[in-house]
């Protein structure tokens, strides 16, 4: 929606519809922007950590931003809590090899005569009235009608596996696995967030670039609707060329007052991303330009050690390392068992006697069920082992392409600064020659357009192949990086 109102307002003005395409561009840069998430609760006292207050404005810096972003995203926050859960995970593994101690303890009210008879048996307290005979022989009293009867049971019990078909070693394995790759997943997602950041950073930038060009375009557009009025004044020239210089001037405030609203835009996306909450307006601690320098050819030997790679190949191998637990799971399980138990018949906790046991206890199940999860793990293994051989290939391709655009985006700074220098010189030359009436106010208003868009195409230009290096070196899984050492573009004036 954005998109679309902004490309409509453009086309309709009269003058400047094909000027400054790159405003699109900025457009669509900053509604992809938007998606970033920002923590919240930050304090007002740590909104001057991006920047520096100059005036009524937050002047930010790049590297704070990136900082801040870094510090504060949520995304990022929950993909650390994302790793420490895998870690756990990996801690957690280490059952299939170490003791498992459980404390319980039962209440048990019965009149069942042969559980009553137990109870009195586990608390020692059989005598001989409760064997009592009765007329005729036979066995009555306490042992057949025993009553209600309570019993309290504290137990300790140690389970300690001795043998589980390798399920314990493969499955911790597996868990280690896991947890080294949420570990690269979470290092990738901190580099995305820089990267997003360095992104945010540029599109401010930009939108104050565009707003430079025009401001300049309007200082221009109203030197011409002076010149225009001053010539039909002198009867050199008729109130049209007047009136259109006027139309002209005002299609450029329209636009300046878009561009402006751009950049109130950018620093407000880059308060969503570093969760800062000021009313300052945010502007650019640098000026738009560029250092054209690229490797000379994109060297992918060592992409495969990117995070997210790595993260794949781990993945790939806890997926081999189930097949393992799969199989472990049909074999047969061995586990010793030590048990202490307390009894008393009118206390919780009490002890009036007790008793142990030792055990050890062999199980083993088959059924098609463990056939079908066998085939599971070995299938989730070889797609696990695709995707990571894919991901590889396609991270090469990915950064060939990243280098590619930044080339291309450096050609288009070279030939957008010699279309700039043309359009001035022939904007000098059309603007003497409607001094002295051997030129129209059409051919000077289409100069001067033609020369605002140069300004622009540079601007966008500089842009693009700043992002553009900043996503060759986040595409081999670097830090975004762009040179420090910018200098005042010479874009923007006449």
């Amino acid at each position: 929606m954005i998109m679309e109102t902004f490309r409509t307002r453009v086309e309709r003005l009269p003058v400047m519809k094909r000027s400054l395409p790159g405003l699109l561009v900025l457009t669509g840069t900053l509604v992809l922007l938007s998606f970033a998430v920002p923590a919240a609760g930050v304090e007002a006292s740590t909104n001057l950590t991006i920047g520096q207050v100059r005036g009524d404005s937050l002047y930010v810096d790049r590297s704070r931003v990136v900082a801040a972003a870094l510090m504060r995203n949520e995304m990022l926050a929950a993909s650390s809590a994302m790793s420490d859960a895998a870690a756990a995970d990996a801690l957690g593994a280490w059952r299939g090899f170490l003791p498992q101690v459980q404390l319980s303890e039962f209440f048990v009210r019965s009149d069942d005569a042969l559980s009553s008879f137990g109870f009195k048996l586990q608390n020692r307290g059989v005598t001989p009235l409760d064997f009592g005979m009765g007329p005729a022989g036979f066995i009555s009293g306490n042992i057949n009608e025993p009553g209600e009867t309570n019993n309290f049971i504290t137990r300790v019990q140690l389970l300690q596996p001795l043998f589980n078909g390798g399920m314990g070693i493969y499955g911790k394995q597996a868990a280690d696995a896991a947890s080294r790759a949420a570990a690269f997943e979470h290092r990738r997602a901190a580099e995305t967030v820089g990267f997003h950041a360095v992104q945010a950073f540029e599109g401010l930038v930009l939108a104050a670039a565009y707003e430079d060009v025009m401001m300049a375009a309007v200082i221009s557009a109203e030197a011409h609707v002076r010149q225009a009025r001053s010539m039909v004044e002198a009867e050199m020239a008729t109130e049209a060329d007047l009136l259109r210089a006027r139309v002209y001037l005002s299609a450029i405030r329209q636009q300046l007052i878009e561009v402006r609203n751009m950049v109130a835009v950018a620093g407000e996306h880059i308060k969503l991303l570093t969760a800062v909450d000021t009313p300052l307006p945010l502007a650019a601690d640098t000026r738009l330009a560029a250092d054209l320098d690229l490797p000379e050819s994109c060297d992918t030997a060592g992409i495969d050690q990117r995070n997210d790679l790595r993260a794949g190949r781990e993945q790939a191998s806890a997926a081999g390392k189930m097949v393992g637990v799969a199989r472990g799971a049909v074999l047969p399980h061995v586990n010793l068992s030590l048990q202490k138990d307390w009894y008393d018949r009118e206390s919780l906790f009490g002890t009036n006697a007790d008793a142990w046991t030792v055990g050890v206890y062999a199980t083993m199940g088959f059924g098609v069920q463990n056939v079908g999860e066998i085939r599971k793990a070995k299938a989730q293994r070889r797609a696990a082992e695709h995707m990571a051989d894919f991901r590889t290939r396609q991270a090469r391709v990915e950064a060939t392409e990243a280098w590619l655009a930044a080339r291309a985006a450096a050609e288009k700074v070279r030939v957008a600064e010699d279309a700039v220098g043309a359009a001035r010189e022939g904007l000098r030359i059309v603007t003497n020659q409607y001094r002295e009436g051997l030129a129209t106010m059409v051919n000077l208003l289409d100069t001067q357009a033609a020369a605002t868009m140069a300004e622009g195409n540079l601007v966008q230009a500089l842009h693009d192949f700043n992002v553009g290096r900043a996503n060759f070196e986040y595409s081999r899984g670097g830090a975004c990086r762009i040179s420090e050492n910018r200098e005042e573009a010479s874009h923007g004036e006449d």
